[in-house]
């Protein structure tokens, strides 16, 4: 078991968590290499950035689950964007993924994949009612880098870190059985889950329900 859980944290911190990973910019804010103020003002110099079109309607159903999943995961997530989309029939949840701060050890790794896993697994299970009528859920994860604006004060992007996808049976029959690291490795490892990670930056597009958001202004 021990050494299961090893070989899964060696593996995901050669991704998600990797430590020099000079050519992942939202790998070394996630890491703590970068500071998201940092990242905020290389974005800036990068790209035109415009205030969010924030007027896409929600159903308050939906918005009721993204407030639960934020609590469930004790301030680890703030959800960006949640919607369905049933002429894909894909359901999106869009979050900023805030994990506890690592010391380097295996302990403070395992505690970071944890916190991972909690935050999919919570998405999944919050959003299986809401989601029904469609065959896949995807969440992506983000991290903040946040901007101040001459008119609107303190905003946010988002750098994308992480983009996830499960078929919402497959999410369905793991949640009915045992959950924990080596289960959640699993589905990675046979390709039920789809873990994928930016090689370069990118920031978060669409249509967020949260309130004070920038997007690029070619989108």
């Amino acid at each position: 078991m021990m050494r299961r859980v090893m070989r899964l944290a060696f593996w995901m911190a050669a991704g998600l968590l990797a430590v020099g990973c000079s050519s992942l910019p939202g790998l070394r804010v996630l890491t703590g290499q970068d500071t998201p103020n940092t990242t905020a003002e290389i974005t800036v110099a990068a790209l035109d950035l415009v205030m969010a079109d924030k007027s896409g309607a929600t159903d308050p159903a939906i918005i009721a689950a993204a407030d639960r999943i934020e609590a469930a995961t004790n301030g680890t997530v703030d959800i960006v964007e949640i919607r369905s989309d049933f002429e894909n029939r894909i359901f999106s949840v869009d979050m900023l993924f805030r994990p506890p701060r690592s010391d380097g050890s295996l302990e403070g790794r395992i505690a970071e994949l944890e916190a991972l896993r909690r935050a999919i697994e919570l998405t999944w299970q919050g959003t299986m009612r809401e989601s029904d009528g469609t065959d896949i859920i995807r969440v992506q994860m983000m991290q903040p880098a946040d901007i101040v604006t001459l008119d609107n004060g303190t905003s946010f992007v988002g750098i994308v870190v992480a983009d996830t996808q499960i078929e919402r049976g497959a999410a369905a029959a793991y949640l009915s059985g045992t959950r924990s690291l080596n289960t959640f490795f699993d589905l990675i490892a046979k390709g039920t889950l789809s873990f994928e990670q930016p090689n370069q930056l990118v920031l978060y597009k669409g249509q967020p329900n949260h309130p004070m958001f920038m997007l690029p202004s070619g989108r």
